[in-house]
């Protein structure tokens, strides 16, 4: 710049500083701790940008685990080896804040003197959780505290839990994620002259390897389905069929199904935050929204299955109660969006099967696809990545052990050439 656009640049920023100080929006790095920062980045960018479901995650991180470690500290004497503290801290037994508590056999014992009523009225739980409970199924801190204090009883003695589970190290790098974002609206904002998070040396993730189902472990899942109702048969296959992620599976409607083409046309899902209930919403990325092709195999099967739901609708009548979603409930009602992986469960428990999870499913496809010779291309397509390296990078594993049978196909090939030969 000349010295007269020199001069200028400072006129006009210092302008904009006299402005900013007089309408009380400039802030000092020296004076401004991590926590107070945050809450101006909640206000200014987190709650008017953040999608629902990711606003709720970064406001548990922060409020649980974030704020209490750093949120003290001034900005500008915020350093890495705060950071690297707190990281260090995080890899330690019992910070998960997704502990289950399940109940003991002593629990189930004295549960069997009361009536779900009885014991909803005795501790405020509400009906299902009690339901679920006396069933022996795991329930959140929270619950099991309520339980064993109506209960007069020790909570370790009622309930067990897996709180010895450690953080994964994704986990730990998604929170130096989030503060490194924050930090870097800090520097935007003239708030502190670098990000201490920059500075910082995770290492490198070990490689994220899927579990999946191979050809036989399928076999025995699809005779498994065979005595299942149709709705779950059909959600299942579908799954498998396509990839489909668990939220874009609750959130299909009949509308996105062209049974006639054998197409799926994938444009939202349906997710659960507590917060703000059930919500409905446009995939993550443009790449999201995008049309699969169905098997015939799949497409006749979806056939049957909305058939089968348009005779229960013509028999409720007004009193169906989906706004014809593909799964609902006999009454029309719609899946809760945790309805997939629930079920899948506690199939799978009922028929000893391989434990895996509903969104393994997901990965069973890739797996299927790639062993029958689909390019990585088309497969991040229909997967819905934004980006094929995501593709290559989730299933590097597979397609390395599919790059060795090529290598055998050429050696059946070269014996083949051979025996032509010598004839």
């Amino acid at each position: 710049m000349t010295e007269r656009a020199r001069e200028k640049e400072l006129n006009r920023l210092a302008v904009l500083f006299e402005q900013a100080v007089k309408n009380g929006t400039y802030l000092d790095g020296e004076k401004v701790s991590f926590a107070e920062f945050v809450e101006k980045w909640m206000t200014d960018y987190a709650d008017k940008q953040l999608a629902p479901g990711t606003l709720q995650n970064y406001k548990m991180r922060l409020r649980e685990r974030i704020i209490p470690a750093i949120g003290h500290i001034k900005l500008a004497k915020l350093q890495p080896h705060h950071l690297m503290e707190f990281y260090n801290n995080l890899d330690e037994e019992g910070l998960r804040l997704d502990i289950r508590y399940t109940p003991t056999d002593a629990l189930l014992k004295k549960l069997e003197d009361y009536t779900v009523p009885a014991l909803v009225k005795l501790s405020g739980v509400t009906f299902k959780t009690c339901a679920r409970i006396k069933k022996g199924s795991a329930t959140k801190r929270e619950t099991a505290e309520k339980l064993s204090a109506a209960l007069k009883a020790d909570i370790k003695k009622m309930f067990t839990n897996n709180s010895d589970k450690k953080l994964s190290g994704k986990t730990i790098r998604h929170h130096h994620t989030l503060i490194s974002s924050i930090l870097s609206a800090a520097v935007k904002g003239n708030v502190i002259m670098s990000n201490p998070a920059e500075r910082v040396d995770l290492g490198k993730l070990p490689k994220y390897k899927p579990s999946y189902y191979d050809d036989e472990q399928l076999l025995d899942m699809f005779a498994a389905l065979e005595g299942e109702p149709l709705r779950y048969k059909a959600m299942i296959y579908l799954t498998i069929d396509t990839g489909m992620r668990t939220g874009e599976i609750t959130g299909l409607r009949w509308r996105d199904v062209d049974l006639e083409n054998g197409v799926v046309n994938v444009d939202k899902q349906r997710q659960y935050v507590s917060s703000y209930g059930t919500i409905e919403k446009a995939p993550k990325t443009d790449s999201g929204v995008r049309p699969i092709t169905l098997s015939e195999t799949v497409t006749a099967l979806m056939k049957q299955y909305k058939g089968r739901q348009m005779e229960g609708l013509l028999r409720l009548g007004i009193s169906w109660k989906s706004d014809m979603l593909v799964f609902v409930h006999e009454d029309g009602a719609p899946f809760h969006p945790h309805r997939p992986y629930k079920w899948f469960t506690e199939f799978l428990e009922r028929h000893g099967l391989p434990k895996i999870t509903f969104h393994q499913l997901r990965h069973t496809n890739a797996s299927l696809l790639i062993s029958a010779g689909l390019d990585v291309v088309t497969l991040s397509g229909r997967l819905g990545h934004a980006d094929k390296n995501i593709t290559l990078n989730t299933y590097s594993h597979i397609i390395k052990s599919k790059e060795a049978q090529a290598a055998n196909k050429m050696d059946i090939f070269y014996n083949e050439l051979s025996t032509r030969n010598k004839k």
